[in-house]
């Protein structure tokens, strides 16, 4: 599966099979987390595996009781070294750096589970200070999110996004025009084009 391919298929998962995920699995997703950009090439970001099923259901009450937090078979919450960035960039570093970072982190996360087979959850919605306590973390740590990583038991649909409402060129408001094709699109013209060419081979017989 190429990138674009698991842009594509990407989902929120909220249901899991009953099945565990091999932790070689889990190490494949952490290692495409770490190759993200970071400001200063700190690399921030520090990630929580959690399979304990007691220490899912204090997360699952730290995040809202949202069901599929303690469903899932594995966790991974991730969180940003703050002081960290604040030694180096301040006040932004602290508040804008160190989340753009884990963020970036998390996508590449994310779509390498894709391309795994695997299902995952951005969970942001969670008592920072409740998780904070669950998992020990220094006061220097943030909690950022919390991963829902499992085999799918659900294909959620996709509604397509027209992107050229959000796009523009040099300034705000002024449409950037640029013509596009998913890949849905280019298999059908793709299979049309087979189509036509067999039947024209047909009527040449």
């Amino acid at each position: 599966m190429n990138v674009f391919e698991a842009i594509a298929k990407r989902r929120s998962i909220r249901e899991y099979q009953d099945k565990d995920v091999d932790d070689k699995l889990i190490g494949v997703m952490l290692w495409a987390a770490c190759q993200a950009p970071s400001a200063g090439n700190l690399q921030e970001w520090r990630f929580i595996v959690v399979r304990d099923q007691k220490k899912k259901e204090l997360l699952y009450n730290a995040a809202l009781k949202q069901e599929h937090v303690r469903k899932a078979p594995v966790l991974i919450v991730v969180a940003a070294d703050l002081e960290t960035q604040s030694l180096r960039y301040g006040k932004r570093g602290e508040l804008v750096y160190a989340l753009e970072d884990c963020a970036a982190a998390i996508e590449n996360m994310l779509l390498a589970a894709t391309a795994l087979g695997l299902g995952t959850c951005w969970v942001g919605a969670f008592d920072e200070e409740d998780v904070k306590n669950i998992l020990q973390l220094p006061d220097f740590l943030r909690p950022i999110a919390i991963i829902t990583v499992g085999y799918p038991a659900e294909e959620p649909e996709k509604k397509e996004v027209d992107y050229s409402r959000y796009v523009f060129l040099e300034n705000y408001g002024k449409k950037f025009e640029f013509e596009f094709k998913t890949l849905h699109e280019l298999i059908q013209e793709k299979i049309e084009e087979f189509r036509k060419f067999i039947g024209k081979k047909q009527k040449n017989k």
